[in-house]
């Protein structure tokens, strides 16, 4: 009886396992055979290579588009629909009321009210790119309509619904707000300057002058003449973008006699990845793209003729403005003498296994008010306003990014970078005939001299804008004599005696890519490939060596390990050195003492994780008069050399707890420093194995070129939340050889084989090929499809 009962369970288990088993395959996309896809005019083919690249070749744009869109929903539709909820406030609806307030930040901030005007216009346009941008979508909702089901949908119960091109606006929304740091340092340093006073912010690097390295623009009179005029979020699990690097080497110092382009953007780190890479083939075009999830047109990519890619601008779009209420009407506000009417709608948030929640979101002629969402009453009782670009702005990113994938000339790329208002972007572009370029591509508002963009401006008319330059204005760099181009985030210098704000990246990179590229006459691609993996930071180890300094003064042989290795460390961050961790406990724990008896562990811990605070850190260290310094919770004044000896024995406290040894031997920087690609499911312990694609160790750090971004606290580990999101190098001598790689892989899909499969090389810093050229495509097929005409 016992033996049977106990067959009964294996054949139960059996059965289960098979069940699951069978309806997991079921999901796995497709990457052989036959397919038929609604809307085709004729049948595509396309082949994938050894690391899930599809290689679509099709006889028209639309059938291009529309097999992009299905092809990219069966790998990623999981990643456009999170993108789509976050950027539309309906993250609630299927994820519960944990999220409910980051859903309030984005329908008070209008993202969907401001993508219904975009799409308005898109639909009223005939414009060439309008088909394409159709199709794409029309192929993304043939996946939904007869795809299977990808299994984050099945365990989170998200219902699956249509994609549109307004998706594509609310994308580039939320794209603006992860460039738009003013989101998050105006409401900082506004608190601090009205709680604290103004003395605490002169060693908070506001204003980009101090510990910058300046882009150098070079416009070409000739060329003038042709252009045109015109903490929440973390956890989300949905990328953000932190910054990126670019540099370009022009023919003259390139072993191949071509320039040589590099690109990586730092994104933080998912999984899935946020680049889907795509290479279509239709009559008249050969493209090799990285698409965002739900966006048709390849933001990065190069043709036959010429690549280009970007980084973030980083201007000041982002302004928040104190309106002035009328006593007898709170809700009119004054503006150039005269009350006015704040608008107001009402907004419904569906919560998940809860009551749905009402909104009210009001607005002034500056932008929508958010008082209590960026600035609480406590600090500021009159209403605040935000004034971002993106809700301004009236440009087509869509037409942008569509144009630049067929640039064929210089004129046409500069054109297109010409007409992009918001987000703020730099443009990087070389093309076979030579040509390098860099345009900051945004429009830049003209501001009364007496304004301060970094703390709250006044709503009454004082400090509107006086107007907008003209992108002739814009910085910009265009064949300069030196023979390169770059953008690491930094400041751009003057144009016409302007030096616009911004929240630009402190030097570290950019000076660090500009001795490199000073440093030889000539360039190789495996040059270029190995500047990629530079983790060496001259700035952060000069910050170590004040603080050695410093903490020598205090005469404690306790501290003699620390003091050497600070004194002594090169700012190299290789995974087997001890610098970096002695050095970042050491940096962590003194904006700790210095800085959190006035704000609180939170706004301490925000604050030395801004980029207004990462370039200011040696002119923090070294001013000895800061008013930071004194612990106003004690009756003593104290110095920074006392601070400085309180953030030692912390760190000494810290290193043993975390590598149970007093030993600097065994402070290894990889072992606290690591990479985790996570999924959202991965946040299930007993999923995480499956979902999750890492930890690695890794080297780099913070502001280096390997941009290995972390966050200073107080625990001793330092786990990588954001970095390069690729890695793309290309010789324009020689565009079918191009390479990239990518954090993890291709697919969204854990079962699919290309989950994971770059992970090993990109932690190692090697490439991929990218390939073009369709007598290598097909010697280095993986697998075929077939998308025809659906009957």
């Amino acid at each position: 009886m016992i033996k049977k009962l106990l067959l009964a369970v294996v054949i139960l288990l059996v059965l289960l396992f098979s069940g699951a088993y069978w309806y997991l395959s079921s999901t796995k996309p497709t990457y052989s055979g036959t397919l038929g896809i609604a809307g085709l005019h004729n049948p595509v083919t396309v082949h994938f290579d050894a690391d899930g690249i599809p290689h679509i070749y099709a006889d028209s744009k639309e059938d291009a588009y529309r097999s992009l869109g299905y092809l990219q929903a069966q790998d990623r539709l999981f990643q456009m629909e999170m993108l789509r909820r976050i950027s539309t406030g309906t993250l609630s609806e299927v994820l519960g009321e944990d999220f409910l307030e980051i859903d309030k930040l984005f329908r008070t901030l209008s993202v969907d009210e401001k993508s219904d005007e975009f799409y308005e216009e898109f639909l009223n346009t005939n414009k060439e790119y309008k088909s394409a941008a159709i199709a794409y979508f029309d192929g993304i909702n043939e996946f939904i309509r007869t795809g299977p089901t990808p299994i984050e949908f099945t365990a989170i119960g998200i219902p699956k619904r249509e994609f549109s091109v307004k998706d594509a606006f609310n994308a580039v929304g939320y794209m603006s707000f992860s460039f738009a740091d003013g989101f998050r340092v105006d409401p900082l340093t506004t608190k601090i300057a009205m709680t604290l006073g103004k003395d605490y912010l002169n060693d908070i690097g506001l204003h980009s002058h101090y510990d910058s390295a300046f882009i150098r623009s070079y416009i070409n009179p000739e060329a003038m003449e042709l252009t045109s005029l015109s903490g929440l979020i973390n956890e989300a699990e949905i990328p953000l973008i932190h910054g990126s690097n670019s540099w370009i080497v022009g023919a003259d110092k390139s072993v191949t006699g071509s320039p040589i382009f590099e690109n990586d953007t730092h994104i933080v780190f998912s999984q899935p990845s946020t680049w889907y890479e795509a290479h279509l083939e239709y009559p008249g075009v050969s493209h090799y793209g990285h698409y965002l999830a739900g966006f048709p047109f390849a933001i990065l990519g190069h043709n036959n003729f010429a690549a280009w890619g970007m980084t973030m601008f980083e201007n000041d779009d982002v302004d928040l403005f104190q309106e002035k209420t009328n006593p007898e009407n709170e809700n009119q506000v004054l503006r150039n003498g005269s009350w006015y009417t704040l608008s107001e709608r009402e907004e419904i948030i569906q919560v998940k296994e809860s009551e749905p929640v009402t909104l009210t979101v009001k607005a002034s002629d500056h932008g929508p008010i958010v008082s209590n969402i960026l600035v609480p009453d406590s600090i500021i009782t009159d209403p605040v306003s935000v004034y971002w670009e993106f809700l301004h702005a009236d440009n087509d990113i869509l037409e942008s990014t569509y144009n630049l994938g067929l640039t064929s000339h210089i004129n046409q790329a500069r054109k297109a970078a010409s007409s992009i208002a918001a987000p703020g972007l730099n443009i990087m572009y070389a093309d076979i005939d030579g040509n390098i370029a860099w345009w900051a591509a945004a429009r830049l508002p003209i501001r009364p001299e007496s304004s301060n963009s970094k703390i709250i401006l006044d709503g009454t008319g004082k400090d509107d804008y006086l107007g907008y330059h003209p992108f002739t204005s814009n910085p910009q760099a265009e064949n300069p004599p030196w023979g390169y181009v770059y953008s690491a985030n930094n400041q751009p210098d003057t144009v016409n005696g302007n030096l616009y704000p911004g929240y630009y990246r402190p030097l570290d990179r950019a000076s660090r890519i500009t001795d490199l590229l000073e440093s030889k006459d000539k360039w190789s691609v495996a040059d270029i490939k190995e500047m990629t993996a530079d983790v060496t930071s001259e700035v952060a180890q000069k910050v170590g060596k004040a603080m050695a300094l410093k903490l020598a003064k205090s005469d404690n042989e306790t501290y003699n390990d620390l003091i050497i290795i600070l004194s002594t460390w090169d700012g190299d961050h290789q995974v087997d050195d001890n610098g970096p961790t002695v050095y970042y406990n050491m940096l962590s724990w003194t904006l700790y003492y210095a800085m959190q008896d006035e704000l609180g562990y939170e706004d301490a811990n925000n604050l030395a994780n801004l980029e207004v605070m990462k370039r200011s850190y040696l002119m923090f260290i070294e001013n000895d008069s800061s008013v930071w310094w004194d612990d106003i919770t004690t009756d003593n004044v104290e110095s920074s050399e006392e601070i400085i000896a309180f953030a030692a024995d912390a760190t000494l406290r810290t290193l043993a707890s975390v590598y149970s040894s007093s030993n600097p031997v065994d402070w290894t920087w990889g072992t606290v420093h690591t990479l985790n690609n996570g999924h959202p499911l991965g946040q299930v312990e007993a999923l995480k194995k499956y979902f999750d694609v890492g930890p690695f160790p890794v080297t780099g750090g913070n502001e280096v070129i390997n941009n290995m971004m972390f966050r200073l606290d107080t625990t001793g580990y330092y786990p990588v939340y954001a970095g390069p999101s690729m890695r793309t190098v290309i010789d324009l001598g020689n565009i079918p050889s191009s390479e990239s790689i990518n954090p993890t892989g291709q697919s969204g899909n854990f079962l699919s084989p290309y989950y994971d499969n770059q992970a090993e090389k990109y932690v190692n810093v090697e490439f991929r090929p990218q390939m073009m050229d369709k007598s290598d495509i097909e010697a280095n097929t993986k697998s075929t499809l077939s998308l025809t005409p659906k009957q």
